[in-house]
Formats: structure tokens, C-alpha cells, sequence
């Protein structure tokens, strides 16, 4: 007699839901783990450039890069400010070399975080060393500050960038700001005697070295009193009295631009800058000559000095 054949288990239905296909089963982990469990992305920094515009025109930034309005105060003061930070500047430049700290408030309700300052120099050349930050990390109404030092190394004609950047509720902001270091910042009188004077302006006198400019006067008088004091305290030229002054009408200046870059000799390289400004103050107009041995160094200077007068 035959054994009879073992029983068979009988097919699972269509669709058991205690017994999913495997597939299926690995769908509905994954999108659980997606839609429930995933972490949220993290915020998208937020850039604020505004380094372009401080230069075309921003009072803070023009009051501490030159300080041509009256009562500005050329040392120290705000340069930049929004809901979350106020940067100011204290700075000091003495021949090629300058000290900025750099203070920086939390002007937002809440904590600021990751707090970090850094140096854009670009095309200024300026060679720079930050010091720590005193803090990272600062409660409402806190304040960090940070020294910096410079040292202009060449000629130029541009301006560097304060980046400023922090977290504040989880999302990081950057800052971009113009650094009110101006190559003027540099500049030094230099005393000559109408003799040296005369021949210095004959040898600059190759062609691309000097710029000339006709401009009407707008911060002042086109007086040789009101240009004076213009150029001295402003620029740092030295007038030079006795070389030919139209009657009052004309007036001669030396000043240097200082660098840390040296020569052969081991001595740091200025380059010379001479001026000579014409004032028609029945025209209200001057007339600006600048010569130096660096073409763009005198358009630049030239450009500086009409922003004065």
C-alpha cells in the first residue's frame, strides 16, 4: 500500500497584507524613513554684498575713508550697520603701515554664533594679519573686537573687502564690506624747495604720468585758503611756497605714497607725487595737474582730490 503524498500549504491570497511582497515592503521603509525621519535642510546662507555701493557713495564709509564733511571724524565711527550687526572701525596709519580694530555688536534679539571676520585684500596688495576675535559668540547688546594689521606693499587704486560673517537662529549670514583703508591712507608730506620742486615736476613730465583735470569747485570756495587746508589736512600734501603762484592762483604740493616693499638697498619704495592746483574763483572751477611715476597712482590721486574740493 502507497504512503499517501504530503499535503501542500495552500497559495496565499491575491493580496495578504501580513505578508507583503518584498518590494513593496522596501517601498513603504523608504518613504517612511524620507517623509518622517529625514533630517530638515539646513537654511540657505544669506549674502549681503555691500562693498560696491559704500564706495560709489555711503557717508559712513566716505566719512572714515577721507572725511571730507564737516564734523566727520576720519579715526574712528560706524561703518555699517542692519538689524542683525553694527561694524565700526578705529584705525591708524603711520608711513606704509596701518592698525584698524575691527568691533563688531549684536544689534538682533537673539544670540549670534559662529561670529568670524576675514580680509578680502583683492587687488590692494595690502599684506594683513587678524588677530583672534575676542569672542564668537555674542548675547544681545554684546560687542567683540579684532585687530588687524596692514601694510601697503604697492601702488594701487582699489579698495579691500571686510567679510563679516555669523549665525543667528540657525541660518549664517555673510556681509561684505568696503574697508576704509584708501590708498591715501599712505600718503605722507614731503618737503622740497621750490628748486627740487621745479625739476622733480620736469621729470615726471614723460607722457602717461600725468593727469590733468578741470572741475567745478562744489565743497567749497575755489580759494587757495580753502584748497590749503584741503590738501593738508586731507590728502597729507605739503605745500611748496615759492614756486610760481599766478598771483594766488596757483599752489604746488609734494606728498609719498610709503610701501613696505623695499629695494636692493633694503630701504622700504614711496612713490612721489607732485600737484599743482589753478582756482579761478570767479569761475568757481580749479584745474588739477597730478604727476607721479606710477600712471594709475596719479588718477587715483587726482580722482581723491576732486572728491575734496
Amino acid at each position: 500500500e502507497r504512503d499517501a503524498p504530503p499535503a501542500r500549504a495552500p497559495p496565499p491570497p491575491a493580496h495578504d497584507p501580513f505578508h507583503p511582497e518584498p518590494s513593496a515592503l522596501a517601498d513603504d521603509v523608504s518613504a517612511l524613513s524620507v517623509d518622517t525621519f529625514a533630517a530638515p535642510p539646513p537654511a540657505a546662507p544669506v549674502r549681503v554684498d555691500a562693498s560696491e555701493e559704500m564706495v560709489l557713495g555711503d557717508a559712513k564709509f566716505d566719512a572714515l575713508a577721507v572725511g571730507a564733511a564737516p564734523g566727520a571724524d576720519r579715526a574712528k565711527g560706524v561703518l555699517y550697520e542692519d538689524p542683525h550687526v553694527a561694524v565700526a572701525i578705529e584705525h591708524d596709519y603711520r608711513g606704509s603701515e596701518g592698525r584698524v580694530t575691527v568691533r563688531i555688536a549684536n544689534k538682533a534679539g537673539a544670540p549670534l554664533d559662529s561670529l568670524k571676520s576675514e580680509l578680502d585684500a583683492a587687488e590692494t596688495g595690502l599684506r594683513h594679519e587678524f588677530g583672534p576675535l575676542s569672542s564668537t559668540t555674542l548675547a544681545p547688546g554684546e560687542a567683540a573686537a579684532q585687530l588687524l594689521m596692514l601694510e601697503c606693499m604697492r601702488p594701487f587704486d582699489s579698495t579691500a573687502a571686510l567679510v563679516v560673517s555669523f549665525v543667528s537662529q540657525g541660518v549664517p549670514y555673510e556681509v561684505k564690506l568696503a574697508l576704509p583703508t584708501v590708498f591715501t591712507k599712505f600718503l605722507e608730506p614731503v618737503q622740497l624747495s621750490p628748486n627740487v620742486f621745479v625739476q622733480r615736476w620736469a621729470t615726471l613730465g614723460a607722457p602717461g604720468l600725468e593727469h590733468m583735470a578741470t572741475f567745478a569747485a562744489s565743497a567749497g570756495p575755489a580759494t587757495a585758503a580753502f584748497a590749503k587746508t584741503r590738501l593738508v589736512e586731507l590728502v597729507r600734501v605739503a605745500v611748496v611756497d615759492g614756486v610760481d603762484d599766478g598771483g594766488g592762483t596757483i599752489m604746488s604740493g609734494a606728498t609719498a605714497l610709503r610701501t613696505g616693499t623695499v629695494n636692493a638697498g633694503g630701504e622700504k619704495i614711496s612713490v612721489g607725487c607732485l600737484v599743482r592746483l589753478e582756482m579761478n574763483e570767479a569761475a568757481g572751477a580749479f584745474r588739477l595737474t597730478v604727476r607721479t611715476a606710477v600712471p594709475h597712482v596719479s588718477t587715483a590721486l587726482s580722482e581723491a582730490i576732486q572728491k575734496l574740493l
